[in-house]
């Protein structure tokens, strides 16, 4: 019993199917002409630019006449795209002053001064701790790099202050490094605060481990463990006044602060409550700048 003729027709279909293919490529290839067996696509060049008119010689001027003046050329416009220089590393500004940065020079003008800037000691104390607390920071420990940004930001107005804003202005690039090469070198001191009462779970909690519903990350990751610092532009926060540290916060909360790397501190700061606020500031005020 032969078979029915739909499935003549359906094997016939298979068979053709190739075919067809094998047909269409082969028109593609030599069916419209070129120099190789895949005939290039056709592209409409843009005409050449016609010549400029050859201008008419000008008349010889008179003996003692003025020579008439020669246009010159345009320059050609700059063409768009990449340099060399759209890959060339990051280097911050104030990298090369801090490279030629005198400790002395440093020394002097922090004790004492210049007209119109007054003393650092006055706030942060002859060894960069301050005597006074609250809102004033310890420079000592720090690192230099994080204390030349800080007074660059102050003088571009991307860090404000009352005080170190108008500070910071009369300051050239060269004094700025003097400075941070100078408190950036001393040691740092013991904690500003009295004897730890403890108490310090929820902070420590935060400072280890964070809080991931909320998207914040441990504090350590970037201040390292206990606040003793991590890199040259993580500022060390063990040992600093715990009101230092809240006004800083609140800061970058309302935006007031915007010297963050990508605004990091003022997204984290926003999702802190005040009291874990206050509990951080406590925590750290209280923890040793020294490693143990």
């Amino acid at each position: 019993m032969g078979m029915p003729l739909r499935s003549y027709v359906a094997l016939g279909l298979i068979a053709a199917a190739p075919l067809i293919t094998l047909a269409a490529a082969f028109y593609q290839m030599y069916g419209k002409g070129g120099d190789g067996l895949i005939a290039p696509s056709i592209v409409a060049q843009p005409a050449a630019p016609a010549a400029a008119p050859r201008a008419a010689a000008a008349p010889a001027a008179a003996p003692g006449a003025a020579l008439p003046e020669v246009a010159q050329p345009r320059p050609a416009a700059p063409v768009p795209g990449r340099s060399a220089m759209d890959f060339a590393a990051y280097r911050p500004a104030w990298e090369a002053a801090l490279q030629r940065a005198d400790v002395d020079a440093g020394k002097q003008l922090a004790q004492a001064g210049k007209a119109g800037v007054q003393a650092c000691v006055a706030c942060h104390g002859q060894a960069g701790v301050t005597p006074l607390g609250g809102a004033f920071p310890n420079l000592a420990g720090l690192t230099q790099d994080y204390l030349a940004k800080q007074l660059w930001d102050f003088r571009d107005g991307s860090r404000q202050h009352p005080v170190m804003s108008g500070i910071a202005k009369g300051l050239s690039d060269e004094e700025i490094a003097h400075l941070a090469r100078y408190y950036g070198g001393l040691p740092p001191g013991a904690p500003t605060a009295g004897k730890d009462t403890g108490g310090h779970e929820a902070a420590i909690r935060l400072d280890t481990v964070g809080d991931g519903p909320r998207a914040l990350p441990a504090c350590a990751n970037c201040h390292g463990l206990q606040g003793r610092g991590e890199g040259a532009l993580l500022p060390r926060l063990a040992g600093q006044p715990a009101p230092y540290f809240v006004d800083q916060m609140n800061a970058f909360r309302s935006g007031q602060r915007q010297n963050d790397d990508v605004g990091a501190m003022r997204a984290f700061a926003q999702r802190l409550t005040p009291e874990e606020i206050g509990q951080l500031s406590r925590y750290y005020e209280s923890r040793s700048p020294a490693q143990e």
